[in-house]
């Protein structure tokens, strides 16, 4: 650094001064690029006139590999600048940072620190020089480099060290120290109630049907007996372990017998999920038994020959209209006839019933329902495009989104007719004089 000449002296204010032979990189620099570059536009545009060739269009990639060997030099220059500056930045926050923090507390100490230039436009252009430090107590201490042009129409200029530093409330340069631990930065994610709600549903009914395959898979997996053996044996190791702890409390015993507790504290996470799976399923089945019905009907009283796709088609309008549209039908058909209805027997029965009845809410029905057809939309659509064909056939398929466009007409007009304004006394008394009108002549 002494080959920089580097001078220093303190002003009026008592911060640092300094100044140093700084070696212009950029200086000059646009001017010779633009002389060279007509040297060579003119060499070239000489042969073209006179010769009428090209050939010297190759003088074009030395032309630019001497630019950017140019500049890549000057940014090297410029490097070398910022290292000085640096230098002294970072040797008088030294000396100074320590009483600073002796002000703060005793229990305070720095963490890190970092050299900063601010810079602004595609030409960098600087526009503060800083050093960042991060305090224990995660407060950031910013030291500012001012650069000052000298006076009486002096050639270059000098640096102001600021002795005295300010806490950093620039969010851009505490982001640049800040050490955001991933807790943090999850919780400083701004998501309002609604969503946060409905992460935390989708995670315990991810958790509950992810167990419930796993057990589902082990039962398939090692047969009955097997399946039947092995929870015996766990849960006989589980009592054994409960049993010795309550005899002798002991550490290693404790943490063994909390991990033997770990599946059956995840089971409980399974009931939600099955009470919604159950209550779907119960849904499908009341909803679509209607529309099975009348199909039926039409067959075997009408003999009317149905076939598959209308039947597809008239179990999904009316069978997607009843499961929105009959939410008191099958809300009372739960209530009475099914397993998950409140018998009385325990307040666990009572809250599975409120869950079982919440999830089949007509909003929550007409959602599902959008969801259902909007997946078949994207999936049908996509294999039609990529592969030139049905997904299951042309007319299924049509029936599928046909049935859609009735469920979409009906809803509508189910929200519309609330807008319709009928008095019907003043209509029934119109019609009866209409009527009555007939009998009077007169």
């Amino acid at each position: 650094m002494n080959k920089r000449n580097i001078k220093t002296w303190k002003n009026k204010n008592g911060n640092l001064c300094f100044s140093y032979d700084m070696r212009n990189s950029m200086e000059n620099s646009g001017i010779i690029i633009i002389v060279i570059s007509l040297i060579f536009i003119g060499i070239i545009l000489f042969e073209y006139l006179y010769f009428n060739s090209c050939h010297s269009l190759m003088i074009l990639l030395f032309l630019i590999l001497f630019i950017f060997t140019y500049l890549t030099f000057c940014l090297l220059k410029d490097k070398d600048n910022e290292k000085v500056i640096e230098y002294m930045m970072d040797k008088n926050v030294s000396l100074r940072l320590h009483n600073e923090i002796k002000k703060l507390g005793e229990n305070i100490y720095e963490k890190k620190r970092k050299f900063y230039r601010e810079t602004k436009g595609t030409y960098g252009i600087v526009i503060g020089t800083y050093m960042l430090i991060l305090l224990s107590n995660n407060d950031i201490l910013e030291y500012e480099l001012k650069y000052h042009y000298f006076k009486d129409n002096q050639k270059g200029g000098f640096y102001e060290f600021i002795k005295v530093p300010r806490k950093c409330s620039d969010p851009k340069h505490r982001k640049l120290i800040e050490v955001i631990s991933f807790t943090k930065k999850l919780s400083a994610i701004k998501l309002n109630e609604g969503v946060k709600l409905s992460m935390i549903i989708l995670g315990i009914l991810f958790l509950g049907i992810s167990l419930f395959l796993i057990l589902f898979y082990m039962y398939i997996k090692l047969g009955v007996v097997k399946f039947v053996c092995a929870f015996l044996i766990y849960f006989t190791i589980y009592l054994l372990s409960q049993i010795i702890i309550h005899y002798k409390n002991h550490k290693i015993l404790i943490f063994i017998h909390n991990i033997l507790f770990l599946p059956i504290e995840f089971n409980v996470l399974i009931s939600p999920a099955i009470t919604i799976f159950t209550s779907y399923i119960f849904l499908i089945v009341y909803s679509f038994f209607p529309p099975r019905m009348l199909v039926f009907l039409l067959k075997f009283l009408f003999s009317m020959n149905l076939s598959i796709e209308s039947t597809i088609f008239i179990m999904l309008s009316l069978g997607s209209i009843i499961a929105t549209y009959g939410e008191k039908y099958i809300q009372w058909i739960i209530k009475r006839f099914s397993p998950l209805k409140n018998w009385g027997n325990h307040k666990y029965e009572k809250l599975q019933e409120e869950l079982a009845l919440y999830v089949i809410r007509k909003n929550n029905i007409i959602f599902l329902i959008y969801f259902i057809y909007l997946l078949y939309l994207i999936i049908s659509n996509f294999v039609q495009i990529q592969y030139n064909t049905p997904l299951i056939s042309i007319a299924i398929d049509n029936a599928v989104l046909k049935s859609f466009l009735v469920f979409i007409a009906f809803s509508n007009m189910i929200n519309k007719s609330g807008e319709v304004d009928i008095e019907s006394k003043f209509l029934l008394n119109k019609i009866l004089k209409l009527i009555e009108s007939h009998y009077n002549r007169n």
